[in-house]
């Protein structure tokens, strides 16, 4: 079994750089401050997928989306967005992530 390549540290500084700070790293997900939006890995290291959370308004969204999508190809990153996801705590303060189907697939 193989660790698949990962540029954490290129997307961190790349978010840096335009004002977003990285909260909390998981497995292939990237948390942001104040949980507007939500990043994660493709199968391939360079390929970054968006999801916004459901309490963001779709203009700001759109704009977050635009400032990474922007600062990723910079870096040689592909930004593809997704639908967006919601985040709960449960009765025991275990959070859950669940991804909603409002957009269309995108191609990994």
């Amino acid at each position: 079994m193989s660790v698949q390549y990962r540029p954490l540290g290129m997307v961190k500084e790349m978010l840096e750089l335009i004002g977003i700070e990285v909260t909390y790293a998981y497995e292939d997900l990237i948390f942001i401050q104040h949980n507007h939006f939500l990043l994660q890995f493709g199968k391939v290291g360079e390929i970054l997928f968006y999801s916004a959370n459901v309490a963001t308004t779709e203009d700001e969204a759109q704009q977050l989306f635009t400032a990474v999508q922007t600062a990723a190809s910079g870096k040689g990153i592909t930004l593809l967005r997704r639908g967006p996801y919601q985040l709960t705590a449960d009765a025991d303060e275990k959070m859950s992530l669940h991804f909603l189907d409002d957009a269309p697939p995108q191609p990994e």
